[in-house]
């Protein structure tokens, strides 16, 4: 299985720890105590009350979903010791990142969004990394370069990986679960679908400890399959399946488009995604038009962001799970996560572009050429694209005063501000990464209807971050009742 080190035997310490935590009502009453200490922490914060409850729900989603599926005996003791061992290195103070914070008045980035490879065994409709373009692999070499400089730079331990399909990353010789193993201090999550996730996958992953795999779905199975392709669904089922079997905790990753947004989020969906299926997590992006045959009208309405809104926040209350929308969780993490911003991310491609987020397909710096002149990842604080987008994010909301925090339920530069995107992408020229994107930005009719997205999100969106974020709510910390979603045919999720 490549060239990493052999699995370590448990200390002490860890088997008590790992004990506490498969100890049921320990581990209960300890998720508890917790909820309870970072509710009334996040009260006594300077952030607007709305954003408070946000980032305790989101925290307690995290908390609950991973008791869940501990209690359901869904994580193996492999992997368990994994994820305790990320957990005890995040929450260690890293002289790195202690250095960084001296030099730059912040913390670093906390993680990189890598897409290895550009391969990919389907042909989804509105794919964001979708090309024309033939595909391209980042060097081994160079990925393991770029993961071992954020451990030593930033003190990172968390990379999240995406595509392409990941699993169909082959260089050198290596795969991606390769670097997986040598990189046994870090955590990786992948966002697959979930196709080539077969018995002898889930097994190397299990015995890794520190993979999860975020499988794509669209909601039910028909929708799925208008998306991603006839038989699709059952491979998923049966990746699914794979990965309970070796005892590897794994989510789901959705994207919002006109068409799904209301039954993403129905009641048969989450219910049988999270309680059937035993998805730990869920991601949902809102399409962004960018990458293959990008379409404005595949975007979801204002109408529909807000239903989604009041809707992902109900299910995180009612259901204690770990659910992240990038834009409507806009509340959760104070705003956008690019350009390196503390705690966020640049993304590096299959070309060695570097851009500021996964939905900004402008490079402003290229890895390759950072190493050819002697650079590392730190050179990336230093340009001025990225800088300029962290000096917005901080103008815009970033740990501002609560009555200085513009509206975080539109929180993505370049799809909730093109003008501000736009004017910046002029004025630096970075390189887009694909002929789509090089099309985007010279299109007229595709500047102006985002620029008229942009306007009308604000007009339905502003006056609910004014009532229900900056201002509080009576009870202190629960959302105003909340509209009925569409529920469509209540016949299951897994029905056609």
């Amino acid at each position: 299985m490549g060239d990493g080190l052999p699995a370590k035997k448990a200390t002490t310490a860890e088997s008590v720890v790992l004990g506490l935590v498969r100890n049921n009502v320990v581990r209960r009453s300890a998720v508890r105590l917790a909820d309870r200490a970072i509710r009334e922490f996040l009260r006594r914060t300077n952030n607007p009350p709305g954003v408070a409850r946000d980032e305790w729900l989101t925290l307690r989603g995290l908390m609950y979903s991973l008791d869940r599926a501990l209690d359901k005996g869904l994580i193996s003791e492999h992997t368990l010791r994994g994820l305790i061992s990320f957990a005890r290195r995040r929450l260690k103070p890293h002289p790195a990142r202690e250095a960084f914070r001296e030099k730059y008045g912040d913390y670093p980035p906390g993680f990189l969004t890598i897409s290895p490879t550009r391969a990919c065994n389907l042909h989804c409709k509105g794919c964001y990394a979708g090309t024309e373009e033939a595909p391209k692999t980042l060097e081994f070499n160079t990925f393991d370069r770029i993961l071992r400089e954020m451990k030593e730079l930033w003190g990172a331990a968390f990379a999240v990986i995406s595509g392409g399909e990941p699993f169909m990353y082959r260089s050198g010789g290596h795969d991606l679960l390769d670097m997986a193993e040598r990189h046994p201090d870090m955590y990786f999550l992948v966002y697959t679908n979930g196709t080539l996730i077969d018995r002898e996958v889930a097994r190397r992953l299990e015995e890794l400890g520190n993979v999860t795999p975020a499988i794509s779905v669209e909601g039910r199975v028909a929708t799925t399959e208008e998306r991603r392709g006839k038989g699709v669904f059952g491979k998923v089922m049966e990746a699914f399946a794979n990965l309970r079997e070796a005892g590897v905790p794994f989510g789901i990753s959705m994207t919002a488009t006109r068409g799904n947004c209301d039954e993403l989020l129905s009641d048969e969906v989450v219910e049988f995604y999270f309680e059937e299926q035993g998805a730990m997590y869920g991601w949902i992006f809102q399409y962004m038009p960018i990458g293959r045959d990008y379409d404005l009208s595949l975007m979801i309405t204002p109408e529909q962001r807000l239903r989604l809104q009041r809707r992902i926040w109900q299910v995180i209350r009612e259901k204690r799970v770990f659910l992240i929308d990038f834009w409507n969780s806009g509340t959760a993490v104070h705003g956008c996560l690019a350009a390196g911003r503390q705690a966020g991310y640049f993304y590096v491609n299959w070309n060695g572009d570097i851009t500021p987020c996964v939905f900004v397909p402008y490079a402003a710096a290229n890895i390759y050429e950072i190493y050819e002149r002697g650079g590392t990842i730190m050179d990336l604080m230093e340009i001025d694209f990225f800088k300029e987008i962290r000096s917005w994010q901080k103008m815009y909301g970033y740990k501002t005063r609560p009555h200085e925090t513009k509206n975080l339920i539109l929180p993505c530069p370049h799809r909730d501000h093109f003008e501000f995107m736009q004017g910046l992408i002029e004025r630096y020229k970075p390189k887009p990464i694909n002929i789509e994107a090089a099309q985007a930005i010279r299109d007229p009719s595709y500047c102006q209807g985002l620029k008229e997205y942009n306007r009308a999100c604000a007009a339905l969106l502003d006056p609910v971050w004014k009532s229900e974020y900056l201002q509080g709510l009576a009870s202190g910390d629960e959302h105003p009742k909340l509209e009925p979603v569409a529920q469509g045919q209540r016949s299951g999720a897994g029905a056609q």
